[in-house]
């Protein structure tokens, strides 16, 4: 009938479980629609929104929800990327049952993945909003792969013009081209081991009709940007993730020795460019270079307000049929943040 919903129903799940399109949109499904609409990688297919609904008096009732994206994952000194499926989110919307709700979606994501991935691949879980004890999260295969965190800079207001003249790294068949410290691409040559190839990096290609241009909402281009020296010689980069109404959200960040204070201009100079008065540097806090940059005994980055916490997202892993060699690199090597780890309610202030 007009404007009846399709529902299916698994016998390892409770209730039925409601697909994309056919979940009714209250504030919290909204919210996260809005979030993946701002975002490339799941506008393209390859994202699925699943809630896990009851049956009541002849209406379903919303209990839990996550977001599933199929893409490919290349491992950290890898030479192929390998199948991945990343639940981006998931959120009980029974607070009255929050735990059993949870694991009932963590459950119906591990049942998807499995299907997915089939003889070989990686099933990555975001988990928003985790607790302080991160290891409590290894349910069943699940291994703590990551525990983010981020640097906040508030900048002086009054700033004005960039300080330096950055230069963006055009993009190869969805993997961005490295900067390294030999000034040349590290895509393709044996340089690249110094940059961000010795950490694990989300494959996703772009759509050739994406326009990423830079918008209103976003005045500045998504992408990795690098500043060079007289020579030509690339001395530090990073890459701007996305744009929030508030801050500028960057990752990936790199210098060369000696060239911390470059480092301090271009990220200043980009945060400007991005008209925004703050700017949130995420990383794998494994992550040397972020280390170096961004920790306790880094030299000041330009601003008025500095701290640096846990980003309270975190990151587990179960992996399919890799070799075991894989698997220690996968364990212990760090992740190169994307966009799609960012928790939807980063950076702003909902209530839902």
């Amino acid at each position: 009938p007009a404007g009846a919903r399709s529902a299916t129903s698994l016998p390892q799940i409770p209730g039925v479980i409601i697909t994309n399109g056919d979940i009714s949109g209250d504030l919290l499904v909204k919210r996260v629609r809005r979030w993946v609409a701002s975002l490339d990688p799941l506008q393209h297919g390859a994202f699925d929104l699943l809630q896990i609904a009851e049956s009541i008096d002849g209406r379903f009732v919303p209990r839990a929800m996550c977001g599933l994206l199929r893409t490919h994952l290349m491992l950290a000194e890898g030479i192929a990327p390998v199948k991945s499926m990343v639940t981006v989110f998931y959120r009980a919307q029974d607070r009255l049952n929050r735990e059993f709700w949870e694991g009932q979606v963590r459950k119906l994501s591990d049942i998807v993945a499995d299907e997915y991935l089939g003889e070989r691949g990686v099933h990555l879980m975001v988990h928003q909003n985790a607790p302080t004890w991160p290891l409590g999260l290894e349910i069943g295969d699940h291994r703590l792969l990551a525990d983010l965190e981020v640097f906040h800079l508030l900048a002086n207001p009054f700033g004005r013009g960039d300080l330096v003249q950055p230069e963006m790294v055009v993009e190869d068949s969805g993997m961005p081209a490295v900067a390294s410290r030999s000034g040349k691409s590290a895509s393709g040559d044996s340089a690249g081991r110094a940059g961000h190839e010795s950490f694990h990096r989300l494959v996703t290609l772009a759509s050739p009709n994406v326009d990423t241009a830079a918008t209103s909402d976003e005045p500045l281009r998504r992408g990795h940007y690098i500043l060079r020296n007289t020579e030509g010689v690339e001395i530090c980069g990073l890459e701007v993730l996305g744009c929030l109404p508030s801050r500028l959200v960057c990752g990936s960040v790199w210098a060369a020795d000696g060239c911390e204070a470059e480092f301090g201009a271009l990220i200043e100079t980009l945060r400007r460019r991005s008209t925004r008065l703050m700017c949130s540097v995420l990383a794998d806090p494994r992550d040397a270079r972020w280390q170096r940059l961004c920790g306790p005994t880094a030299l000041a980055l330009p601003g008025v307000w500095r701290t640096r916490k846990r980003l309270g997202a975190a990151i587990t892993g179960m992996p399919v049929g890799l070799s075991a060699e894989e698997q220690v690199r996968l364990a212990q090597a760090p992740f190169s943040v994307p966009w799609v780890f960012v928790p939807f309610h980063f950076g702003r202030i909902m209530v839902v």
